[in-house]
């Protein structure tokens, strides 16, 4: 009877090992693909956010590109020039006295 409960005794020690690593394994692997999955949704998630930008900037460029060519098929150019000297070149007509704002947090 000794030897018949030993014989048992070590038939199931294989047994609940390679269920342990049977189980051990299928956990790391689903392990595995929920932190694959949830790395692309993070990296979907930032591409999106990019991709938000990239289309507001090309908006914004396409609205740019639509006023330059307004000017560019106009007759008139001399209300864009003097726009563009006020604006970017700081001049002022002869007769016109400018004021600047110099407080703080005025743009």
């Amino acid at each position: 009877m000794i030897v018949a409960g030993a014989k048992a005794a070590s038939g199931k020690k294989p047994r609940q090992k390679r269920s342990f690593l049977l189980t051990l394994g299928i956990i790391l692997l689903v392990g595995y693909f929920v932190i694959t999955i949830v790395g692309n949704f993070i990296s979907i998630n930032e591409r999106t956010e990019v991709l938000d930008l990239k289309n507001a900037e090309h908006k914004q460029l396409t609205e740019q590109n639509e006023r330059s060519q307004a000017v560019i098929d106009s007759d008139d150019r001399s209300d864009y020039m003097e726009q563009v000297a006020r604006e970017e070149l700081g001049y002022a007509m002869a007769d016109e006295k400018v004021f600047y704002d110099v407080t703080p947090g005025a743009q």
